[in-house]
């Protein structure tokens, strides 16, 4: 075999490198996708930056709402402003740990009144405004945080109740004198401070009808100050009081006698009828004592709406009592609208957020 000289070879002439180069188009396309791949990062960083942010804010909302509700609750006069504003407080730092992840919350709590055309209060607000940030990630190549800012305002309305003491009966042999209160929380009995008088059978009926101003998420009772023998002498009761006795009867006890004669175990004392369409006027149903104390016997707006409310009371006085339910009778309606009934003034009958 003969062997090739080096001469015979011929080789394709070499193209230049920057030919070369610019002729592959391999590494053009990688590129190419690296390129488009970095704003469909971002935007999908930026979203999901965002939820965060919005599931924050909607967390943020509901523990505003919370404490703002539960300040107003607290806030039922002009001396209770600072304790209200403590229990917002309570409840926006109690609800901090449970928020989700964040770079810190503020908040601060104002209480403040609503008033009439007349100048008078008509309600008790409670406003809650917080700031926190969002730590972000892919968007902290843009800022490290966002901010959530929120606010909440809610309203604890002044109502008025109405006394109707045009249907006031009282067929007694004792004094009787009822007053209205205010229920303290926790069962407690009101002080006789915070009792306020609506009627008595000893002193001539009132020129003018009394009214029963409280917050919208209060209840009200009802107690009856009865002297045995106060009207006419007759000697004890039929629980034992001797002529001349004192004795006190609340509507929020079970049974409303509980006080003043510990060993009555049933409701000789009150009956509490609602006025409906068809029994617009109740009246008592004598002769017979129940097991409990009536439902309604504490009223609040929240419950009965635009409606009213007959109490029926029981002395137990004279030689034989009778069980007539006539030693002091009167009736009370709520503000607000019920369905069949006329409707009484407008307006919220427990703490709303209004902002």
């Amino acid at each position: 075999m003969s062997r090739l000289a080096l001469a015979d070879i011929h080789l394709p002439p070499a193209r230049p490198a920057r030919r070369r180069l610019g002729a592959d188009r391999r590494g053009g396309v990688a590129l190419l996708a690296g390129v488009a791949f970095a704003p469909l990062l971002l935007a999908t960083g930026i979203a999901i930056d965002m939820s965060r942010l919005v599931q924050f804010r909607a967390a943020l909302q509901n523990a505003a709402d919370a404490a703002a509700l539960a300040g107003a609750a607290a806030y039922t006069s002009g001396a209770t402003a600072s304790t209200a504003a403590a229990v917002a407080s309570t409840y926006m730092t109690n609800a901090e740990p449970s928020l989700p992840r964040n770079l810190g919350v503020t908040f601060a709590v104002t209480p403040a009144t609503t008033t009439g055309a007349a100048g008078q209060t008509t309600g008790y607000t409670m406003s809650v405004a917080v700031s926190a940030r969002v730590p972000t990630t892919i968007m902290a190549l843009v800022t490290p945080s966002l901010a959530a800012n929120v606010s909440a305002v809610a309203l604890n309305q002044v109502e008025t109740i109405s006394a109707n003491l045009g249907n006031w009966k009282s067929s007694a042999w004792d004094a009787n004198t009822i007053y209205w209160y205010i229920v303290p929380p926790g069962g407690a009995l009101p002080a006789m401070s915070d009792l306020h008088m609506l009627f008595t059978n000893t002193a001539p009926a009132p020129t003018t009808l009394p009214s029963i101003q409280v917050t919208a998420g209060q209840s009200i009772g009802f107690a009856l100050q009865n002297v045995t023998g106060g009207i006419h002498v007759y000697g004890s009761n039929q629980y034992g009081s001797a002529q001349g006795n004192t004795n006190w009867l609340y509507s929020q006890l079970s049974p409303p006698a509980a006080q003043a004669y510990p060993t009555v175990a049933t409701n000789c004392a009150l009956q509490v009828v609602v006025a409906t369409p068809s029994n617009p006027t109740p009246v008592e149903t004598p002769g017979a004592c129940a097991a409990t104390t009536p439902a309604n016997a504490t009223v609040s707006c929240a419950q009965l709406p635009g409606q009213t409310a007959y109490f029926f009371w029981n002395d137990m006085g004279g030689a034989v009592d009778d069980h007539d339910y006539n030693d002091a009778q009167y009736s009370i309606t709520c503000p607000g609208a019920a369905s069949g009934l006329s409707a009484q003034s407008a307006g919220p009958t427990n703490v709303v957020l209004i902002r």
